[in-house]
């Protein structure tokens, strides 16, 4: 193995491979060489490993979507699939009853589309059913339609639900809380219709294709994306069509400099003598493993990438209180690779709730159009249910007179709250909004 050596770091070298890389690599084979299988066990296992990795360089799609396919119900693994098919730069469409099939499948070189079977209580013989009733006609139009097509025995309401929640039925209507108040109705209809046609009812005149079911069809606001996104991760075991961070990401992302899917960039820029990288990250909280009651394992998302922090002794003891899912942290720590996992964790040091740092906003800036004379009275009824508090707020208007800048403070300044971020975003005459957050690990 030490000839092998010199031959294996030059060829890496002749395709740029980063030495240490190289080097690292080998050492993981000279290891494994002192127990390794025997020979005719080996080669049959560097033939399919080959052959795998040779179908997911130039088969990227087909390669994943068989891999998602193939442990559906182990939704750990889906989500870590998933992310690795992201990586590889493909994009993942969600379920849909007009368009999906049971299991994964690729779509095109670049995209996969969401199997059915992957929802969480939907079985194989719903999806089949579905899948069967699409193929005999044309796309279901509406959700009448598709109750009036497809085996009755095999949707349930709480199959039906579980499909709305995940997005299956999204093509079906104009949003997921109106197909859910469309349920009872149309499920009514269509158990009406089907005891007819067990009775022996038929039309007048006997033959041709059923009348469709004429129902009027209730609607509903859509639901905030929060609201949206736990049903998905109900039914899918993570979100799907955006991330809980997704309204508060710049505010994140100009706290700390970068998100979790740059952290392989962050530790080669900054990385010390000892391997070390000295950062301050944010994110969600989606796993919590404590070890008595000296230290913990928490599992930090951002919908851009994953990371593992670590509370020893001190951490733990000074921030435990804080661990709790879903909950919103920004943590200071000592970034390094994780030799076990072949990621990074961080060691934490300090922790703050980004709620509270919210609260404690320096100013809140806000880009706004004033033209129109409806839009202060939206404004001040979006604000006063956060009076009083202790962030000022600066207006950058746009009058019929001009442009100018408004300083609020004192009385009417705001308690800065992730919603109230959210709510401003949404008001059409508002272009831009911008929390100055304070930074407590530089003082």
């Amino acid at each position: 193995m030490a000839k092998e050596r010199a031959k294996f770091e030059a060829g890496a070298s002749a395709r740029n491979v980063d030495p240490r890389v190289a080097s690292g690599i080998f050492d993981l084979m000279e290891k494994f060489a002192e127990y390794g299988f025997n020979k005719s066990h080996s080669a049959a296992y560097a033939l399919v490993a080959y052959q795998t990795a040779w179908l997911k360089v130039h088969y990227p799609a087909q390669f994943m979507a068989a891999t998602l396919s193939s442990d559906m119900d182990n939704t750990d693994k889906v989500v870590n699939f998933l992310n690795e098919a992201r990586a590889l730069g493909l994009a993942i469409a969600p379920p849909d009853v007009n368009s999906s099939g049971y299991a994964f499948a690729a779509t095109d070189a670049k995209a996969i589309r969401y199997g059915l079977g992957a929802i969480k209580g939907v079985g194989h013989g719903a999806c089949i059913a579905i899948v069967d009733a699409r193929a005999s006609g044309a796309a279901f139009r509406d959700l009448p339609d598709f109750l009036g097509r497809v085996d009755g025995n095999r949707l349930n309401r709480r199959v039906l639900e579980a499909l709305i929640h995940a997005g299956a039925l999204d093509s079906l209507g104009s949003n997921r809380p109106s197909l859910l108040a469309q349920l009872p109705d149309v499920l009514r209809a269509t158990e009406q219709a089907a005891r007819e046609r067990a009775a022996g009812q038929v039309s007048l005149f006997g033959g041709g294709p059923e009348p469709a079911l004429s129902i009027e069809l209730a609607h509903c606001e859509d639901w905030p994306l929060a609201q949206k996104l736990a049903g998905e991760r109900e039914t899918l075991g993570h979100y799907l069509s955006g991330h809980p961070l997704d309204p508060w990401r710049s505010e994140l992302n100009a706290l700390t400099g970068f998100d979790l899917g740059e952290l392989e960039r962050v530790l080669s820029q900054k990385r010390d003598r000892r391997g070390e990288a000295q950062v301050v990250i944010a994110g969600m909280v989606t796993a919590i493993r404590k070890r008595g009651e000296t230290m913990a394992f928490v599992q930090i998302e951002d919908g851009k990438g994953q990371l593992e922090c670590l509370f020893f002794r001190d951490a733990f003891i000074e921030y435990g209180a804080m661990l709790s899912r879903d909950r919103v942290l920004v943590i200071e720590g000592s970034l390094s690779d994780d030799d076990f996992s072949g990621g990074f964790s961080l060691r934490a040091k300090r922790c703050w709730d980004y709620r509270e740092l919210c609260a404690g906003g320096q100013r809140l800036d806000l880009r706004i159009d004033l033209r129109d004379s409806a839009t202060l009275e939206q404004l001040e009824t979006t604000l006063n249910p956060h009076r009083p508090g202790t962030t000022p707020l600066r207006l950058l208007v746009t009058t019929t007179a001009g442009c100018g800048v408004i300083e609020i403070n004192g009385a009417h300044s705001v308690r800065c709250e992730p919603e109230l971020i959210d709510q401003l975003r949404a008001l059409p005459a508002i272009s831009e909004v911008s929390l100055h957050l304070p930074r407590p690990w530089q003082h």
